[in-house]
């Protein structure tokens, strides 16, 4: 049996074009199936844990969206062990996707999911809100304090967004948004945190990423390095910048250049804990589920299976 979790609004409107061609290729080769669509933000991750909770045996759990809707899943699922995931990107970012080579087209993908050939155990990342009543939060591709953060809050917030996902443009909105924001940026001073150890006390602090995967922001190359199934978290620190050299800095993480600049610091561990002097938006797979000083990012290895 497959559950489908349907974003049906997902890159305006793609998610349910995506579900319509999927949907008839189920039936034509007489698959058995359950289909969830969601209908509001947590809906998501409400359905996943009803899945879970149902039976005992192991569900195969396929999500229809995008990255945020992959977020609202994870965070649903209790129990990794008991789930196989299957994922068909329709979102507008599409990172994980795009960090996997997991096929744009729905039906090429959903035939790799019904005749899965290679499985992959994905690292999970988990961060903590210290200074907030908000619940720990998992994601499967990035989490960031910081300026990365403040563009995705400003993206979830644009109506833009929207009329580009028409056009198939949507990823562009974040490098929009990322330039604007270079006018009013806000920089943090802050003390960090590796693995238990301090690292160093910080000024300026302009973004801290926490990369499971690659990519992020809709193709972004944050973190050239990452692998995602070592066991370890890849983090960006960017410091000490002034606005002209980040102006110059941002066209490089495209190419994953950025990590030479001087004032990017690139490493890996498998803990990190940041105390900012002030509070930022903090994002989970580019949804921002809280605005605090005090954040601390584990990565629990192995957790998600996956067909590739």
């Amino acid at each position: 049996m497959y559950h489908f979790i349907v974003n049906p609004k997902s890159s305006s409107g793609k998610g349910i074009r995506f579900w319509w061609a999927v949907k008839s290729e189920l039936d034509h080769k007489n698959i058995t199936y359950n289909a969830y669509f969601t209908r509001y933000v947590g809906h998501a991750s409400e359905i996943a844990e009803q899945i879970c909770n149902k039976t005992l045996e192991i569900k195969n759990i396929v999500v229809l969206g995008g990255d945020g809707t992959l977020n609202e899943v994870i965070n649903g699922i209790p129990d990794f062990n008991d789930v196989l995931l299957g994922y068909i990107p329709s979102g507008s970012s599409n990172d994980l996707a795009r960090s996997l080579g997991i096929l744009k087209d729905p039906l090429k993908s959903l035939e790799r999911i019904l005749k899965p050939t290679n499985f992959k155990y994905l690292d999970l990342g988990i961060i903590n809100f210290i200074d907030t009543d908000q619940a720990p939060r998992k994601f499967c591709c990035s989490s960031g304090i910081g300026y990365d953060a403040n563009v995705c809050m400003e993206v979830q917030q644009s109506p833009l967004k929207k009329k580009l996902n028409r056009f198939g443009a949507g990823k562009f909105i974040y490098l929009a948004i990322a330039i604007k924001q270079l006018i009013g940026i806000k920089h943090l001073d802050g003390t960090v945190m590796v693995d238990g150890m301090k690292k160093d006390t910080y000024k300026n602090i302009l973004l801290v990423s926490n990369m499971i995967h690659k990519y992020e922001g809709g193709g972004l190359l944050m973190a050239p390095n990452a692998d995602p199934s070592d066991g370890k978290l890849s983090i960006c620190l960017v410091h000490g910048l002034s606005r002209g050299k980040i102006a110059l800095l941002l066209p490089t993480i495209l190419f994953g250049k950025h990590i030479y600049f001087k004032g990017v610091e690139a490493f890996h561990c498998s803990e990190i804990e940041i105390k900012a002097s002030q509070t930022s938006a903090v994002h989970t797979d580019g949804e921002v589920p809280a605005v605090c000083s005090h954040i601390k990012v584990s990565c629990i290895p192995g957790q998600i299976r996956m067909i590739l």
